[in-house]
């Protein structure tokens, strides 16, 4: 065994195979590869192997292509066979919110060349000949999806990785980890040590008992799943013809053909967890009990759509464990607080998702980054409320609902109230909807006295929009108040702070007291990796308040950047602080009510913070907003939250006061052509496409510069445009929707919904910079019908920023 290598990999299922492979791929063939057992004993061994295209995610559609195009290539490249079949793919829609669901899917399909077609029950028929259509409106076809030998293809990974110089060390445990003075680290295995640069956790149902060891918590639940194996039906036996892959997402299961039989996988409501503390060591290619008391009623369901079915035996009875990390996307790329150390774990669709999540952790690893935005699968984004409890409510959750319709903005209902304020049960008691971001129990929005706290879910307009609409309302005309407490906040202190976060950002940092900035941090790449609004409370002390969501990555990406040495430090104090939200034109009246601070325009000027008194409270007032009218950030103690909130609602009687939500800021931040992180601002994407170019100052150094400066030379292929779209008064634009010009596809849209001041459903979208002017006329497909959308000044509401300035 090597006494050293570049790379270690830990995991010899198809995660850490399709690592070590990618590695080798990209140039990188100084790697190894190690498994306290063989390859594939783990969870790959009895996966099903399906590969669906299917994904409502765009990028998450990016990492299933990969591995239907690769899969098809890995045989003639190794020589090992791999047992491709391509079979296309039916989802069945018994709804017709399940139908919307799926035109969004075609639509975006569209944009990444995926083939993609609606059906209707007789076209269904057609293709899968056993099919029962009652009471079936459609289906989605995916005529390109297949499946493949888990074990098959993880040992052809294994093989051409071989081939270009890696080594594989099998019955090997990992017993632990010393991290060098030099950041790299030594792995402590049972047959000697490894020093190594770089440690890849691909340990699949012990990558948490690894994370452990080096102190980093990773929410992963192995869940019981079953395959159930019929007898060879005569139907099948008597034909040439293989049958596509079927799903029922309202039943909840797939079935495939298995050689002239069918394999049934069903998601049961009452989800199994196994060993959620810690899978046993010496678990390997070991089957679980069946129960098949809990999917009786599922394989009912399935044999009476393919009643064929019916006369068939059970062959055989399959239950094993699969991972899950809480919200069923893996947890991929750099460890949180620990340098030269990656994941890649959490698959629940292993042998479909580890294709592409092998890619891109080599590409972090080698490159720095991804070829795509991989916010979706950060391994980062859970924090230390993401305890056993909470994880495992969770994954009970989604694995019920892996097949259920995701609806934008849906707030589901598990593991909940980890993360509270002190107001949060006034506002509860006030009518409040809440939904959860890492954690924190935030409005979406208010129901009204005889109104039903709870959301509908739903493709199209729902239950909130009309009372959306009126905080939306209340604020443009008077003032309103909203909990904005799970902000991330980190104090960056000591000397050469300033010069420190002048590099990070591409904006200029404040130089004076009291003075805020908003900006966004870059890779060397020049695209964006941060959002966030940087305050200067004294000399080299400065408040970084980023996205709720974004808490970990971002500590994570501006820790790792201090010079090792530096006197600078970070702290996070995001639960140190609560954050009220003041909007309205009529704020500066309300607060100048409760606090003795001059509040006039002259003296507390835009983008300027003071420590005040309000209510008799300390806190700290930002004067920024996320919604285009004037306001303040209050940003206090917890413990101080409360009283400074009843004294703002008390003296905003005067000028009716409302509480708002979430929905009614987004509402408010879409008509001023805001960006938000995940939408406008990822991975992909650079400062100058989002329309932020005012916020970089390239008479000045910043991480990421040359690379802007390269791109802007040779010109921005794509810009952020603001565009109203024909209303139909039923369904508005939310995220990935194909922008037409003619028959061509020129863009994307990144945010939609309804701005309620302007009257007008709106997009904001990313397309070729050479359509972009304004007043050009395009289309938007929304849930499957082309709508008229014009390209407008951006922001159409109080383009000059008066309100907010004023």
């Amino acid at each position: 065994m090597k006494k050293q290598a570049r790379v270690v990999v830990i995991g010899g299922g198809i995660a850490g195979c399709s690592t070590l492979y990618h590695l080798t791929k990209l140039g990188w063939t100084d790697v190894v590869l190690v498994d306290k057992n063989e390859l594939t004993s783990g969870s790959t061994w009895l996966a099903a192997g399906n590969i669906p295209q299917y994904s409502r995610g765009f990028n998450l559609s990016k990492v299933h292509n990969y591995a239907v195009e690769l899969y098809q290539t890995l045989e003639k490249e190794t020589g090992q066979a791999v047992d491709w079949h391509t079979t296309g793919s039916i989802r069945l829609a018994l709804n017709k919110e399940r139908m919307l669901e799926y035109k969004h899917v075609t639509a975006k399909d569209k944009i990444l060349g995926v083939n993609s077609r609606m059906m209707t029950a007789e076209e269904l028929k057609d293709v899968y000949p056993l099919l029962q259509t009652d009471g079936l409106l459609g289906g989605l076809y995916h005529p390109e999806d297949g499946h493949v030998d888990p074990t098959s293809v993880t040992h052809a990974m294994a093989k051409g990785a071989k081939a270009k110089g890696a080594e594989i060390y099998l019955n090997n445990a990992v017993k632990g980890f010393t991290q060098k003075p030099n950041d790299e680290w030594t792995v402590h295995t049972e047959n000697g040590d490894i020093d190594c640069e770089i440690v890849i956790n691909c340990a699949g149902l012990w990558a948490t008992k690894i994370a452990n060891m080096i102190g980093v918590n990773l929410p992963i639940i192995a869940m019981e799943h079953h395959h159930i194996l019929f007898d060879d039906l005569e139907e099948l036996v008597n034909s040439d013809m293989e049958l596509p892959l079927l799903r029922d997402p309202d039943t909840s299961y797939y079935m495939r053909q298995e050689l002239k039989g069918l394999l049934i996988g069903p998601y049961e409501p009452i989800a199994q967890p196994w060993n959620p503390a810690g899978v046993p060591d010496d678990y390997a290619s070991k089957m679980l009990n069946p129960n098949m008391d809990r999917i009786q009623d599922i394989l009912m369901d399935a044999i009476g759509r393919v009643p064929a079915m019916g006369e068939a035996g059970i062959r055989e009875e399959v239950n094993g464990p699969i991972t899950y990390a809480p919200d069923g996307n893996p947890l991929v790329g750099p460890a949180f607080g620990v340098k030269n150390f990656f994941m890649n774990a959490g698959h629940c669709f292993g042998i479909t998702q580890c294709a592409a999540a092998g890619l891109h952790v080599a590409e972090w690893v080698i490159e720095g980054e991804t070829s795509i935005d991989p916010m979706f699968m950060d391994s980062r984004r859970y924090g230390e409320f993401a305890d056993l409890k909470w994880a495992e409510e969770k994954v009970k959750e989604t694995y019920k609902m892996m097949y259920s319709a995701e609806y934008p903005g849906e707030i589901r209902p598990a593991a909940r109230n980890v993360k509270t304020t002190p107001i949060f049960d006034k506002l509860v008691a006030q009518g409040a909807v809440m939904s959860q971001t890492y954690g924190w129990e935030r409005p979406n929005w208010f129901a009204p006295e005889g109104v039903e706290a709870s959301e509908i879910n739903s493709f199209k307009r729902t239950n909130w929009f009309e009372h959306v609409g009126n905080e939306c309302k209340a604020v443009r005309n008077s003032v309103g108040v909203l909990d904005l407490s799970g902000f991330s906040k980190f104090s960056v202190k000591g000397e050469g702070a300033y010069d420190f976060l002048s590099y990070m950002a591409n904006n200029n940092v404040p130089k004076t007291i009291g003075r805020a900035a908003v900006t966004t941090m870059l890779a060397d790449s020049g695209k964006i990796r941060c959002d966030t609004t940087i305050t200067k409370l004294d000399e080299d002390d400065f408040m970084v308040v980023t996205a709720a969501a974004a808490e970990r990555h971002d500590f994570d990406w501006i820790q790792k950047a201090i010079p090792k040495g530096s006197p600078i430090t970070i702290k996070n104090i995001s639960e140190d602080l609560a954050v009220l939200v003041l909007a309205g034109p009529r704020s500066r009246d309300l607060i100048s009510k409760i606090s003795d601070t001059d509040y006039s325009k002259d003296e507390f000027k835009f983008a300027t913070s003071k420590m005040v008194k309000v209510a008799g409270r300390d806190a700290r007032a930002l004067r920024l907003g996320f919604t285009g009218e004037l306001g303040y950030e209050l940003y206090c103690k917890y413990e101080d939250q409360e009283t400074i909130y009843d004294a703002i609602m008390e003296a905003g009687k005067e000028f009716g006061i409302v509480n708002f939500g979430l929905r009614a800021m987004m509402s408010m931040r879409l008509e001023k052509g805001y960006c938000i992180l995940g939408n406008e601002l990822n991975y992909e994407r650079n400062p100058i496409e989002a329309g932020l170019g005012w916020a970089v100052k390239f008479k000045k150094d910043f991480k990421g510069k040359d690379a802007l400066l390269k791109m802007q030379e040779e010109g921005i292929p794509e810009s952020l445009v603001m565009m109203t779209v024909e209303d139909d008064n039923e369904a508005d634009v939310f995220m990935d929707e194909p922008v037409f010009d003619g028959d061509t596809i020129i863009g994307r849209v990144s945010s939609g919904g309804y701005g309620f001041t302007v009257q007008k459903s709106l997009a904001l979208a990313y397309i070729k910079t050479e359509k972009a002017e304004i007043g050009s006329n395009y289309e938007i497909e929304i849930l499957g019908v082309k709508r008229k959308a014009v390209v407008v000044e951006n922001p159409i509401f109080d383009p000059a920023n008066e309100r907010l300035r004023g």
